[in-house]
């Protein structure tokens, strides 16, 4: 074999190892309630997690609540924020707290935990899931009643994008990047008629907004997305419990399986750590791990 050629397997070799190099747990808080999702607030040191409290059907109205939790994993406050319907996206941005609650986009001043308003279509309750923040500090949240994405910016809440279903299939997770804003599926229909699991789909910012699609093949239930750091992402399926990475192509590979309900996670890529919440477990785990 020639230098060139022992040079190239060595490469390939180097780049599915690195690929495929498992997250190490570094920390795991419990006593949470159905947690499902996470965001760190760097100027505070510490993360903020949105518990469902109970939720689906029959469900006790009201018991949902925020956590705050240390950045190495100690529950500072339980019931940071309480009295919320069934908190789940979190984003911070414009020296706010905003979470994806049942009823209303809720925006919480983190210095004093005071609720600073309510943000609702003019319809009705929203049920709305995730949230996100692009990098002007708008805000994005998708209405599964309503399938549309609201945008909260320049003072304003109100409808941004119909979401094209048939396309898309359910939605959960959203993501803002710098041009555009990815959305996570749940399942769709392929042209068999069939469900199948779900993809990330993307709409992009500027005057007309468009719909499109990364990469052709299924992922998942797509519950959190979270860039990787080197123009790809993290994923997780909240169905199967894995924790996938996905390149830009949209090709992925399982780097964890975890058990059904991991959630809406976060990724601080300088400290190549992912802290993921478990619905179903009750509890946040963090992960040393970098692509």
């Amino acid at each position: 074999m020639t230098f060139p050629a022992r040079c190239l397997v060595l490469s390939a070799v180097i780049a599915v190892r690195a690929f495929a190099q498992a997250p190490q747990l570094v920390w795991e808080a419990s006593g949470f309630s159905a947690p499902e999702s996470a965001v760190f607030d760097a100027g505070r040191n510490q993360f903020y997690v949105s518990n469902m409290g109970a939720y689906g059907q029959g469900a006790a109205p009201g018991d949902g609540f925020i956590s705050r939790v240390s950045a190495d994993g100690r529950i500072l406050e339980l019931k940071w924020i309480a009295g919320l319907q069934d908190p789940k996206g979190l984003a911070l941005a414009n020296g706010r707290l905003y979470v994806g609650d049942n009823a209303d986009l809720v925006e919480i001043d983190p210095a004093t935990g005071a609720v600073m308003a309510r943000h609702q279509p003019e319809d009705g309750p929203g049920s709305f899931n995730d949230c996100t923040a692009d990098a002007a500090g708008n805000i994005y949240v998708f209405s599964n009643r309503l399938g549309t994405i609201f945008r909260l910016g320049g003072g304003k809440f109100e409808a941004w994008f119909k979401v094209d279903r048939s396309q898309t299939g359910g939605l959960n997770g959203l993501k803002a990047e710098q041009d555009r804003l990815l959305l996570g599926g749940w399942t769709v229909r392929g042209p068999d008629g069939k469900e199948q699991p779900g993809h990330l789909s993307l709409v992009t910012f500027g005057e007309t907004p468009r719909l499109g699609r990364i990469g052709r093949s299924a992922i998942g239930r797509i519950d959190g997305i979270e860039p990787d750091g080197r123009g790809g992402y993290t994923v997780t399926d909240w169905w199967t419990g894995d924790l996938l990475q996905v390149t830009a192509d949209g090709e992925s590979a399982v780097l964890l399986s975890l058990g059904r309900g991991t959630a809406d996670h976060t990724y601080l890529v300088g400290e190549g750590l992912l802290v993921i919440p478990h619905v179903l477990d009750h509890k946040v785990r963090a992960y040393r791990w970098k692509p």
